[in-house]
C-alpha cells in the first residue's frame, strides 16, 4: 500500500574507530545504550523502529497507522534523541569515555508500506525514493556539518509540515546521490 510518511536515518559517526578500540562486550553496552536512546524517542511518538543496521537506526511515522502530524512526530522524536544523545555524552565524558557524534536525515513523502521480503521471512518496512532521500540526507551530514556533535538535516517536503516555530535553518540546495534534481535541505539540530 502507498502510503505517506516520515522516515529518519541515524548513524554514529566513525564508529568502526570506537569499536576498535573496543572489546565485543565493551561495543555490545555502547549500541544498547545508544539503541535504548534513540529508540526511545521513537517509540515516545508513536513511529516504528524499522531496523537497526550496524550502528544505524532507521524508524518512521504515518504507518501502520495514519498518522496525519507525521512529520511533527519524527521532528519532535529527533530533537528529543539529539538530547539525549548530549545527556549521555556528558556521561560518558565525566567517565573519561570519549562522546560520540551522530548524523540523522529526515524525509516525507510517499512509500510503499507492507510485508517485503522473502518467502519465509519478511519484513514489515517502507520501501521508495522517500526512504532513499533520507538515507542521503543523512550522509549529506558529513558535509553540512562534519564536526557537529548530533546534526539533523531535513527536507523541504518535511519542513513543509511544520510550522514557524519548528527550529530549522537554511542549508542550501544540495545534489544527493542518484537524483537528478537538487533537494533542499534544512538543518533541524
Amino acid at each position: 500500500m502507498n502510503r505517506e510518511i516520515t522516515v529518519i536515518f541515524t548513524d554514529i559517526v566513525g564508529f568502526t574507530a570506537h569499536s576498535d578500540a573496543m572489546d565485543a562486550e565493551g561495543v555490545a553496552t555502547l549500541l544498547n545504550a545508544h539503541f535504548g536512546d534513540v529508540s526511545a524517542a521513537v517509540e515516545a511518538e508513536d513511529g516504528t523502529i524499522d531496523k537497526f543496521i550496524g550502528d544505524s537506526v532507521m524508524a518512521f511515522w504515518g504507518a501502520p497507522h495514519r498518522q496525519p502530524d507525521h512529520a511533527q512526530r519524527a521532528v519532535r522524536a529527533v530533537i528529543a534523541m539529539t538530547a539525549r544523545i548530549r545527556a549521555r555524552n556528558a556521561d560518558r565524558t565525566t567517565q573519561g569515555l570519549s562522546p560520540i557524534r551522530v548524523r540523522i536525515g529526515v524525509h516525507s513523502g510517499d512509500a510503499v508500506v507492507g510485508n517485503i521480503g522473502a518467502p519465509g521471512r519478511v519484513n514489515y518496512t517502507i520501501v521508495g525514493d522517500t526512504v532513499n532521500i533520507g538515507s542521503r540526507l543523512e550522509q549529506l551530514c558529513k558535509e553540512v556539518a562534519p564536526d557537529a556533535d548530533v546534526v539533523a538535516l531535513m527536507s523541504a517536503a518535511t519542513a513543509r509540515h511544520l510550522g514557524a516555530e519548528s527550529p530549522h535553518t537554511p542549508a542550501g540546495a544540495h545534489a544527493l546521490r542518484g537524483r537528478e534534481t537538487a533537494v533542499e535541505v534544512f538543518r533541524l539540530v
